[in-house]
């Protein structure tokens, strides 16, 4: 009789406690922590996926995200709210203005940035209220995302598992293009005339600074930046040129020789550079360790309705030296030289 009533005891106790398991609030029970991805690189650091991975999630109001950044490149994840004006990353006043801390909660009303961070670093960001929330790179403007917070009643669509299989597919296939433009050979070889390897003309060579591809899914922009001078290591006579070209969509880049400027002076060129004709800027170096910078050479924002429209002045996507005395030339992008993206330029008599 004692174990039958013990028995009986534990089956009423069960059914009590999946009475009181089913009436917890389905707010409570919703609250998830899931986890993406900001930026991917190659193992040599020279192609960076600029991208959000996966650039689209759906989660329950009271969900928070982690993510985790995986580039050496700088990035930040911002919640920006309607009709503000984009904000710069460095610099007084920048970010919201200011930077917030991990753990922090977004709901539209208040925008929500992170500092520039790198590989390693990760930011956890809780969203209490339904709704669609765009986000966001501001050291990148193709490079955004979209976060679907559905009320607790809501079936979410997809789980963590399809998250990381869809980050991962994006990782690999922006990493992986082989469209014509984005091949190359970094290592030298043919010199045939692809428009983006180094080609002889004369008294000119051309070396291409940085190839880029803006793709995008239903959440966003993302795109494969290639952050190398591809053959940019090359040989030249006294009273030759060469011109650096940037063929990447969104990424700027330098071409510096000698002392680097201190990162407030980085944009703008040096005093010894001068504009051609058609536009592209060019400077004369007379011997090895003059300091010549050519600032920011970058491709200009589209135009859009209703703000004015971009100019080629404003955003020089050509730089031009001409080398006069025989030596060797050592130059980076101040930007991106912290990925390998440097260049030598040995001048013949």
């Amino acid at each position: 009789m004692k174990v039958f009533n013990s028995i009986r005891f534990s089956q009423v106790f069960l059914v009590l406690l999946i009475l009181m398991f089913f009436s917890v609030p389905r707010t409570l029970q919703s609250q998830q922590s899931w986890h993406a991805t900001v930026g991917g690189q190659s193992d040599d650091m020279a192609k960076q996926a600029l991208a959000f991975l996966p650039n689209e999630i759906w989660i329950h109001a009271g969900d928070s995200i982690t993510w985790t950044f995986a580039s050496d490149e700088i990035h930040t994840l911002t919640f920006l709210t309607p009709g503000q004006v984009y904000p710069s990353f460095q610099g007084p006043g920048a970010g919201c203005p200011g930077f917030a801390s991990s753990g922090a909660s977004f709901n539209g009303g208040t925008c929500v940035t992170t500092p520039p961070m790198v590989k390693g670093q990760t930011f956890t960001i809780t969203f209490p209220k339904a709704g669609n929330y765009k986000f966001d790179c501001l050291v990148h403007n193709t490079m955004t995302g979209a976060i679907h917070v559905l009320s607790a009643s809501e079936a979410l669509p997809h789980n963590q598992d399809f998250y990381n299989n869809q980050a991962a597919a994006e990782l690999k296939s922006l990493l992986s293009d082989t469209d014509q433009k984005m091949r190359m050979d970094m290592d030298g070889g043919h010199d045939e005339d692809d428009g983006f390897s180094v080609q002889v003309i004369p008294h000119k060579k051309l070396v291409t600074a940085g190839v880029g591809e803006t793709t995008s899914t239903p959440g966003g922009y993302q795109q494969l930046a290639i952050v190398r001078f591809l053959k940019g290591t090359i040989e030249i006579h006294a009273g030759d040129t060469v011109e650096w070209s940037n063929h990447d969509p969104d990424e700027p880049h330098t071409i510096t020789f000698g002392t680097e400027p201190p990162p407030n002076e980085q944009f703008p060129p040096s005093s010894n550079v001068t504009v051609d004709s058609d536009g592209a800027l060019h400077a004369v170096i007379t011997a090895p360790g003059e300091n010549v910078h050519s600032g920011f050479i970058e491709q200009a924002l589209e135009d859009e309705f209703g703000v004015p429209s971009n100019t080629l002045a404003a955003n020089p996507t050509r730089f031009r030296v001409t080398f006069t005395q025989a030596g060797t030339y050592n130059y980076k992008c101040v930007l991106h030289d912290n990925l390998g993206m440097v260049g030598k330029v040995t001048v013949l008599p």
